[in-house]
C-alpha cells in the first residue's frame, strides 16, 4: 500500500486540477454564452481584446516569475521553500502596486488629450484593475500547486466563478454597458479569489518574507528571462490574432472567430489550466524518476486528454446548428471552417503543453525562445497574407501552422536532450 501512496496522492491531485478547470471552464462559458447573446458583435469584440490583453499579462508574469518559480521551488528543502515563494510573492507585490497607477494614468491622459473617447478609456481603466486582479490571483494559484493544495485551489476558483458569474448576469440584465461592467466583474472576482488563496497560505504553510529577496530573484532570473521572451513570442501568435483581424479587418471579424472559439472553449481552457499543474510535476517527476518515464506519463496524459477532448469535438459537430442558432442566436461566418481549426488548434496546442512541460523541466530556455520566435514567425506571416484569401479563417490557419513549427522545434530539441542523457540549462 506504501508503494502506490505516491500514485494515489497524484490521483487525488489530477481530479481535483481536472474538476477545477471544469468549473473555471464553464464560468468562462457561461459569459461568453451571456455576451454573446446580450451584447453587440463590436461590445462582444471589445471585450475580447480586453480578455487578450489581460491573458499576456498572465503569461509574461508565469514566465517570469511563477513558471521558474515551479521549477525551482519543488526541488528545495520546504524552509527554502517557503522563503523563496515569499521573497517573489513579496516583490511581486511591490512592483504591482506601482506599476497599476502608471497604468491607470494613460487611459485617463489620452481621453484628456482626445486621443482616446469615454467609453474606451473606461474599459481601459476598468481592464487595468482587472489585469492586476489577475496577475496576483494566477500567482497564487500557482503557489497553491506547488504546494499540492488543489482542493484550496478549487475553493479559491469556485468563489472566483461565482462572482464572475453573477457579476456579469447583473451586468447584461441592468447595464447598456454591459462589457464595462462585466470587465468589473473580472476585477472583483480575482480580488475575491486572491483573498482566499492568500488566507489559505497564511494559515498553512505561512508566509515567510526573508530580509532580502535579491538572492532567491537573481537565482529564477536566468530561467525568467527567456521563458518571458518564448511567453510573449509565443502570445504574438496564439492570442494577437484578435488585434491582426481588428486592424486587418473589424470587430465583426473578432467576434465570428472568438463565438467560434467560444464553443470549443471547454477543451481549450482545460489544456490551459493542465498546464499549471504539468509544469510544478514535470519538474518533481524528471528528479524523482528520470526523463524517460517522464515522457511516458506526459504521454499517458496528452492520450487521456486527447480522446476526452475528441468526444466533445464530435458533440459539438453534431449539434453545431442547433448551438449556432437556437442556442446562440448568432450567424457565424464561415462556420463549419472556424469549428475544425479551433478543434485542430486545441489538439495541437495540447500536444505542444505536453512537450512544454517537459522541456521546462531540464531548463533550455534560451532554445525554447528562439524556437517560440520561428514559430511566431510563420504563424504572423501567414495570418498577415492569409486573411487575404481566407478570411478570419486565415489568422487561425495562421496559428496553426505557428503552433505546428514550435512542436516539430521542441521534438529536435527534446529528442537531443533524451539523447545527452542530463538536463542542461542553456
Amino acid at each position: 500500500m506504501v508503494k502506490w501512496q505516491p500514485r494515489i496522492r497524484a490521483l487525488q491531485l489530477l481530479s481535483a486540477v481536472v474538476i477545477d478547470q471544469i468549473l473555471l471552464s464553464a464560468a468562462n462559458f457561461f459569459v461568453g454564452f451571456l455576451l454573446i447573446r446580450k451584447t453587440s458583435d463590436s461590445d462582444y469584440g471589445a471585450f475580447v481584446l480586453v480578455q487578450s490583453a489581460v491573458l499576456l499579462l498572465v503569461a509574461a508574469q508565469s514566465a517570469w516569475l511563477s513558471g521558474p518559480l515551479a521549477i525551482l521551488a519543488p526541488k528545495r528543502a520546504p524552509d527554502v521553500k517557503r522563503e523563496m515563494i515569499g521573497a517573489v510573492e513579496g516583490a511581486q507585490r511591490r512592483f504591482l502596486r506601482r506599476a497599476v497607477v502608471v497604468a491607470i494614468c494613460v487611459p485617463a491622459l489620452g481621453y484628456a488629450l482626445k486621443i482616446r473617447d469615454g467609453f474606451t478609456a473606461v474599459v481601459l481603466t476598468v481592464g487595468v484593475l482587472a489585469s492586476w486582479a489577475a496577475l496576483q490571483r494566477e500567482f497564487l494559484r500557482r503557489v497553491l500547486l506547488i504546494y499540492s493544495r488543489a482542493n484550496t485551489l478549487l475553493g479559491a476558483d469556485a468563489l472566483f466563478a461565482v462572482v464572475f458569474v453573477i457579476g456579469t448576469v447583473i451586468a447584461v440584465l441592468v447595464s447598456k454597458q454591459a462589457v464595462v461592467w462585466t470587465v468589473i466583474a473580472m476585477a472583483v472576482a480575482g480580488w475575491c479569489g486572491w483573498s482566499v488563496a492568500h488566507s489559505a497560505l497564511a494559515k498553512d504553510p505561512g508566509w515567510v518574507f526573508p530580509g532580502t529577496s535579491g538572492v532567491f530573484l537573481r537565482e529564477i532570473r536566468p530561467l525568467g528571462v527567456w521563458a518571458t521572451v518564448g511567453a510573449l513570442i509565443y502570445w504574438l501568435f496564439s492570442q494577437g490574432y484578435n488585434y491582426v483581424l481588428a486592424s486587418r479587418l473589424d470587430l465583426t471579424a473578432v467576434a465570428d472567430v472568438n463565438v467560434a472559439r467560444w464553443v470549443i472553449a471547454p477543451a481549450i481552457v482545460f489544456t490551459v489550466g493542465m498546464e499549471s499543474l504539468l509544469y510544478p510535476k514535470a519538474a518533481g517527476w524528471l528528479a524523482s524518476i528520470g526523463i524517460r518515464r517522464l515522457l511516458e506519463r506526459l504521454g499517458v496524459l496528452f492520450v487521456g486528454i486527447a480522446v476526452l477532448e475528441t468526444g466533445y469535438f464530435l458533440l459539438v459537430w453534431i449539434f453545431r446548428d442547433w448551438v449556432s442558432h437556437d442556442v446562440l442566436h448568432k450567424i457565424i461566418h464561415d462556420r463549419d471552417r472556424l469549428l475544425i481549426l479551433w478543434a485542430g488548434i486545441a489538439l495541437i496546442g495540447l500536444l505542444r503543453t505536453v512537450f512544454q512541460s517537459a522541456l521546462l523541466a531540464l531548463e533550455p530556455l534560451k532554445l525554447m525562445a528562439g524556437i517560440s520566435g520561428v514559430g511566431a514567425a510563420v504563424a504572423l506571416g501567414l495570418m498577415w497574407f492569409g486573411i487575404t484569401r481566407w478570411g478570419p479563417a486565415g489568422a487561425l490557419i495562421g496559428q496553426m501552422a505557428g503552433d505546428v513549427a514550435v512542436i516539430i522545434g521542441y521534438t529536435i530539441l527534446l529528442r537531443h536532450m533524451w539523447l545527452r542523457g542530463e538536463p542542461r540549462r542553456q
